[in-house]
């Protein structure tokens, strides 16, 4: 390591609760969800440069990637001229509903206000991360949130109850996946947000509701990937409750005990699926306490 060089996490999210409400004027949406940081995550190193560069393993790096626009933006607003050489080992699936390129970007914000000495509080990176996407502003602070309007509204919540989460990270391998979902929603995928209500009512009181676990892409995420559906009736089948991440296609289901989790990842190892095994992390940004050591996918 370099001097002044810095690795940091950027934890992957899953969705408890996730309720579309209805089309606004402006074309976008209202939503209400219940957003939980994940054990799953890619790992980003900053260190001091001339010039700002990237350079990222596991996908391609382009001119518009999220690490370089939050960098950017950052510099922008704060007048630094610094630049920085950022590394990126990716292992968040792409495109899968669990917020890979936002949590990316808000550990750049972080890494770099530090690196740089912007001197910038929470609440103003959280300001900057809403022009990045909808759900930038949540991995700012991470942990377990109540989102509401386009998701850029964030109530934090107590950290959830620990559990293990047996994760089917499939990509739907498209940057316009979450757009074409949002646009084939019909009314009837419309609720009126209390389910998810329900569940950050029961994380207040410490406790999560297994019954509020769903998503409004369900249907669409079923009929658009096979592996959404096999995924979804195979954790379904192990007596957890199971549910579409997001806009999918990623699947996900939750468990109180490791050796019920690892069972059940092994299920899905056979049907081939892109199967691993994490804990909840909490708003410290510090992964949940778990009986046996979580799996990689």
């Amino acid at each position: 390591m370099t001097t002044g060089e810095s690795t940091v996490p950027a934890y992957a999210k899953i969705n408890l609760c996730f309720e579309v409400l209805g089309r606004r004027p402006d074309g976008l949406h209202d939503v209400v969800t219940v957003l939980q940081t994940i054990s799953l995550a890619d790992h980003l190193t900053f260190a001091p440069a001339p010039k700002l560069t990237l350079k990222c393993t596991g996908m391609p790096t382009t001119d518009d990637n999220l690490i370089l626009r939050a960098a950017r933006l950052l510099q922008q607003r704060t007048g630094r001229q610094s630049g920085g050489a950022i590394r990126c080992e990716k292992r968040i699936a792409v495109a899968a509903g669990l917020g890979g390129g936002s949590a990316d970007a808000a550990a750049t914000l972080r890494a770099l206000n530090a690196l740089w000495q912007c001197g910038l509080g929470q609440g103003d990176l959280e300001e900057l991360a809403g022009e990045l996407g909808a759900d930038v502003p949540f991995f700012v602070r991470s942990g377990t949130a109540l989102a509401g309007g386009t998701g850029r509204t964030l109530e934090p919540l107590p950290d959830a109850p620990s559990h293990w989460v047996v994760l089917a990270a499939l990509s739907a391998g498209s940057d316009d996946k979450t757009r074409a979902m949002y646009s084939a929603l019909v009314p009837a995928d419309f609720t009126d947000g209390s389910a998810t209500r329900a569940q950050a009512a029961a994380i207040r009181r410490g406790d999560l509701d297994a019954t509020a676990l769903s998503s409004a892409f369900t249907r669409l995420a079923i009929e658009r990937w096979p592996g959404t559906r096999l995924a979804l009736e195979m954790l379904a089948g192990t007596g957890a409750p199971a549910a579409v991440s997001g806009a999918g296609p990623a699947v996900f289901a939750l468990y109180a005990s490791g050796s019920a989790a690892r069972a059940a990842e092994v299920q899905l190892r056979r049907a081939h699926l892109p199967v691993g095994c994490y804990s909840f992390t909490g708003a410290a940004i510090q992964p949940a306490q778990a009986a046996v050591a979580p799996t990689g996918v």
